[in-house]
Parts: structure tokens; C-alpha cells; sequence
């Protein structure tokens, strides 16, 4: 005669810490994502994403159901290209996630529409920083420096900066309408 023993976990116990697999987060079943339930791999459905820090809490729908926008975008994307780089974030945590995803038009499925998940962190740094219009003896703090006042801000709910942030891949260019300084580097979260 066998025995089964089953232990059944709460959801403290399924932290997104201890999981080794990837999932997809749809605006059909989830009905609480913050950044911090991420992990390299996972999916989130377009539709869980703001496309502004202004959306961020909002509704896509006036429908009763729909699903609150979870995440925000707070680096440009541009709507012409294909593939879109952006860092995500949830407003509350200040944890930042670079994610890319196909455009919609541009997506052969559901899985490349998705955006995946690439790195997290709370802290971002620029290697690699070259200026234009200015001159710095440490290239790489400033950038870093300016990368996380910004990042920093918007990841906690705040988009009091005008500065304009684009991500392709890991390359991070950063401009400040202001003073006319472009850094770009590698952009890293750690």
C-alpha cells in the first residue's frame, strides 16, 4: 500500500524567490503584479503595462472587470519601431525591470507581443558612458548618477524629471532637454 503526502504551500511560501521556472502574467488572471514578482524569463501581457508614468493605477477599459495598469513605462519607447526596450516599474517598490517585447503588428505570436522580463534591480548603473556636450573625469558616476536620480524617481511613482531616457538593449542614451548633455552606456541593474 503507498501513502501520498501532500504539502500544500501558502502563497508566502511561493515567493517569486523561490521559483526556478518562467511565467506569463495575463490581464486575464492576475490580479496583483508588482516588479518584485518578476524573475529573468517571466512574460507580462502589454495590457498590464501603462505606457506612462500618468496611467500608472489606472484602467485600459471602462469595463468593470479590467485590469488595473500594474506597471509603468518610464523610458521612451517609439511606437514605429518593432521591437520595444523599456524599463518597467511599479511605482510603489523602486524596483526596475528591463523588459522587450515585439510590437503588436510586428509580433509573430502571443509570446514575442509579451514583454520578457531581462534584468531587475533596484539600482541602476551606466558602464561604458560617453558624453556629448560635456566633459566629465568620471564618465561612468555621472552617468550613473543621473541614471539613478531619474530611474530612481520614477520607479517611485514620480516623473517630476523631464529628462528623456531611451533603452535598445542594454544601451542606455540619456538626454537633458535643459542643458543639451547626452550620456550613453551600458545600462546594468543591479
Amino acid at each position: 500500500m503507498w501513502c501520498y503526502v501532500v504539502h500544500v504551500m501558502s502563497e508566502s511560501q511561493t515567493a517569486a524567490d523561490d521559483r526556478t521556472e518562467t511565467n506569463r502574467f495575463d490581464a486575464q488572471t492576475t490580479d496583483s503584479l508588482a516588479v518584485t514578482d518578476l524573475r529573468e524569463g517571466d512574460r507580462i501581457d502589454p495590457a498590464l503595462v501603462a505606457q506612462t508614468m500618468d496611467l500608472l493605477g489606472e484602467t485600459r477599459s471602462s469595463q468593470p472587470d479590467a485590469p488595473t495598469l500594474q506597471l509603468a513605462v518610464a523610458t521612451i519607447t517609439h511606437g514605429l519601431d518593432d521591437v520595444h526596450t523599456a524599463v518597467l516599474v511599479d511605482g510603489e517598490t523602486g524596483v526596475m525591470a528591463r523588459c522587450s517585447r515585439h510590437d503588436s503588428q510586428a509580433a509573430w505570436s502571443q509570446q514575442e507581443a509579451d514583454w520578457k522580463v531581462h534584468d531587475i534591480g533596484d539600482t541602476p548603473t551606466v558602464v561604458d558612458a560617453e558624453w556629448d556636450g560635456a566633459d566629465y573625469d568620471d564618465a561612468d558616476a555621472e552617468a550613473t548618477t543621473w541614471a539613478e536620480v531619474v530611474l530612481g524617481e520614477r520607479a517611485h511613482g514620480h516623473d517630476d524629471y523631464e529628462d528623456e531616457i531611451e533603452v535598445d538593449g542594454r544601451t542606455i542614451k540619456m538626454r537633458n532637454p535643459w542643458e543639451c548633455e547626452t550620456a550613453t552606456g551600458t545600462l546594468q541593474l543591479e
